[in-house]
């Protein structure tokens, strides 16, 4: 009996494209409105000084754009447009507040909006300015990603990481090779301008821009005796943060969930608590040939002590990378573009403790000059590791930066779908974009 052919490489077409007045550098559907979606633009503007025709003065500024999608008739339609005096470099919805939206920009801050609905379906939602802060001493040092703490991240407050209550907090990165997580703490109301308080800074190995942060927690590996005599340690979440610099580094750091109260700390609730490192290392570049441009850690337990993730690169590569001291690659795939965004869609395991050996996902990919792709991400005991190219998306004509796909009912992933005998397929409506020539794409493909 032979195994039968995998499926023929999907091309989809679009079905709607349009251009904007500036070129996109990122975008998300809304977790809060589904079928709004947030772009943000990125403008470079030269001037050369009537005095000096060497001198070539730069301006960077940007906006962000609230366009509505129909998806019964494709149709794409621009809502609103914020102009920014800084260019956006990355934005993100909150993990838990899915109407509050952060960004990072060029001038070396981040800035917070709230998006609202409209009091009626004749209104549409409104995106009101919550606060801009400075997130770097330079401003002329760009803040290039932003990534907010998961909703399993532990306070690691002495004497409060008991609670299940979640650390909220995100981490930027920077183009003069430091990464740092700030508190954030919101307003007494949701229109009002949250606090930010700085809990942890590094730099990366060498002086160079760190161009993505993941932040995530892993389940405490403890046996099933230790699970049942100390269930609550066994839920324990192990938090890390994985940065990926230009020189093709991955750089792990792992916190301590059981922290040593500071002097100030003990006598005034309201200094933050430091993040103390169990566990910090560099993989010096050993596998990845250009930058580490994206992370995604997968949603499995620790194998061997060690978070399982997956990187993308300029070298074009798609891995799957256990994240030890040394580094090691358990599966890769060229993607034909440098993989600049990896999104985790959905997910699926077989396994009751979720263990690697019965996992699947899907993944989108923005892979710059090759365009979007659509790739399955499984492990099984037979076959280890296996990556599969499901669909590529090639209209774009120049750097496509940012991807998303329409959640029907919202949300962050997309949900399962499962005819019963085992089969899961469904069709997903993707939004793509690329920067140069400023366009933005609207195409279906089946998984």
């Amino acid at each position: 009996m032979t195994d039968s052919p995998p499926p023929p490489l999907q091309q989809p077409a679009s079905n709607t494209t349009v251009f904007l007045d500036q070129p996109p550098s990122c975008l998300q559907f809304s977790p809060a409105i589904p079928d709004c979606c947030i772009i943000g633009t990125y403008l470079l503007s030269e001037q050369k000084d009537e005095t000096n025709d060497a001198n070539i003065q730069q301006t960077k500024t940007g906006s962000l754009q609230l366009w509505r999608i129909n998806p019964s008739t494709n149709e794409l339609t621009l809502l609103s447009k914020l102009p920014l005096p800084y260019a956006v470099f990355d934005l993100h919805f909150h993990p838990r507040d899915p109407s509050l939206l952060s960004i990072a920009t060029s001038a070396g801050s981040v800035a917070f909006f709230r998006l609202t609905p409209g009091e009626n379906d004749d209104q549409p939602p409104t995106l009101n300015h919550l606060l801009t802060h400075a997130v770097h001493e330079d401003p002329s040092i760009p803040a290039l990603f932003l990534a907010w703490t998961p909703s399993t991240w532990p306070s690691l407050t002495p004497g409060t990481n008991t609670d299940n209550t979640p650390l909220d907090a995100f981490a930027v990165t920077f183009s003069d090779s430091l990464t740092t997580i700030f508190q954030y703490t919101p307003g007494p109301d949701p229109d009002s301008p949250p606090q930010i308080a700085e809990l942890d800074s590094f730099p990366a190995s060498q002086a160079i821009e760190v161009w993505f942060a993941a932040l995530a927690t892993f389940p405490n590996a403890s046996s099933s005796q230790q699970q049942q005599q100390q269930q609550q340690q066994a839920q324990q979440q192990i938090p890390y943060i994985f940065t990926g610099n230009d020189f093709g580094a991955l750089h792990t750091r792992r916190y301590d969930t059981n922290p040593t109260p500071t002097s100030s700390s003990e006598t005034d609730d309201t200094q933050p608590q430091q993040l103390s490192a169990l566990l910090d290392h560099h993989d010096r570049g050993r596998h990845h040939t250009a930058g580490v441009t994206s992370i995604l850690p997968l949603p499995i337990p620790l194998q061997d002590d060690s978070p399982v993730i997956l990187t993308g690169s300029y070298d074009e590569s798609l891995r799957v990378y256990h994240a030890t001291r040394r580094g090691e690659v358990l599966a890769e795939i060229g993607l034909g573009g440098g993989v600049w965004r990896l999104q985790l869609l959905s997910s699926s395991s077989s396994s009751v403790a979720g263990a690697a050996d019965g996992w699947t996902g899907l993944v989108l990919a923005s892979c710059m000059h090759g365009g979007t792709r659509v790739v399955r991400v499984q492990c099984s005991a037979e076959s280890g590791w296996e990556l599969e190219i499901l669909a590529e998306f090639t209209e774009h004509e120049s750097m496509n930066y940012a991807s998303d796909v329409w959640k029907p009912a919202g949300g962050y992933e997309l949900p399962v779908r499962s005819d019963g005998a085992g089969t899961q397929e469904q069709e997903i409506l993707c939004l793509s974009s690329s920067f140069y020539d400023r366009r933005v794409c609207l195409w279906r493909v089946r998984v």
